[in-house]
């Protein structure tokens, strides 16, 4: 079982023929969907098949929450929220621009509280063999990992931004995947190195450390092939939706991880689920099957 947890909000995503400050535009087309680093990496796991799903999170007490559970359960994924009276569930607005499908997103969250842990979410983090983290929650997300760790279940985090503390997590985590962004923030002395920051990464104790490149690939190493290696991304010319794209990697490297297999081959089974999501509008629309993914592989040469 793959358990996540982290902050889950609800996306209103329009695709728009372009986008200037100050403007006016016509949308061609427009869709709600779940956002968030973990639980759309949960979605992905659920969609490539074979491993049950839950994800854990603070929510509002309104209509959105409602909505974010349905669509969950709709992709596979089981929720188990804490809601908050007179909070607002997390919501993003998304501009997808048409002319190469990249996206401006603005999110609101307000300050939600840290999750509170009760004996029955202790149980269920005690039984799963994967848990996903996004650190946005410092406290939760530890008491999280160690409590998976004691049992001895695995720890992924999805390092997008990092944020004072977070490299309390490190020595907890089998797998540290960052962004470009995380990375240069958890190693500032390396910014432009993804090499060192995966090289830092494994010095705090991480077993498996890479750092996402967006459209150029990955760079990645464990602690048994410490020499980070490059993998560049498969070339996709009509990209159409990069949102949530990063999530998607996390959850196909989750998937194969806990599956099994080799870190370097995950990498490349993620980058290959990431660019078959790509080409589709939507979360739920995009996220392939194992066998699509599989296929896209083999006729790559991968």
């Amino acid at each position: 079982m793959v358990v996540g947890f982290g902050l889950i909000n609800k996306d209103f995503v329009a695709v728009v023929p372009a986008w200037e400050r100050d403007t006016k535009v016509r949308a061609s087309r427009y869709f709600e969907q779940v956002g968030g680093p973990v639980p759309v990496a949960l979605t992905a796991v659920a969609k490539l098949g074979g491993l049950s799903c839950v994800y854990l999170g603070v929510v509002g007490d309104d209509r959105d929450a409602d909505d974010l559970a349905h669509r969950l359960d709709e992709q596979g994924v089981s929720s188990d929220f804490q809601r908050v009276e007179g909070v607002t569930t997390s919501r993003s607005l998304v501009l997808l621009d048409e002319r190469d499908g990249s996206r401006t997103l603005a999110n609101y969250a307000e300050e939600l509280p840290h999750m509170t842990f009760t004996p029955a979410h202790d149980e269920l983090l005690r039984q799963a063999s994967l848990l996903h983290i996004d650190g946005r929650d410092l406290d939760g997300a530890l008491h999280a990992a160690q409590t998976v760790k004691a049992a001895g279940g695995h720890v992924s985090f999805d390092l997008g931004t990092m944020r004072e503390g977070r490299e309390q997590l490190f020595p907890l985590c089998d797998v540290v995947l960052a962004s470009k962004g995380g990375g240069a923030g958890a190693f500032p002395q390396h910014a432009d190195n993804p090499a060192e920051q995966v090289r830092g990464f494994l010095a705090a104790g991480v077993k498996v450390a890479g750092v996402t490149l967006a459209e150029k690939g990955v760079m990645i190493a464990t602690q048994e092939q410490p020499e980070p290696v490059f993998l560049p991304a498969f070339p996709i010319s009509n990209v159409v939706d990069t949102c949530g794209a990063g999530d998607v990697f996390h959850g196909a490297f989750a998937w194969a991880h806990a599956t099994g297999m080799p870190a370097i081959q995950a990498a490349n089974f993620a980058q290959a689920t990431v660019a078959l999501r790509i080409q589709r509008y939507g979360n739920r629309a995009g996220l392939p099957h194992r066998e699509t993914v599989e296929a896209f592989l083999l006729a790559q040469g991968s």
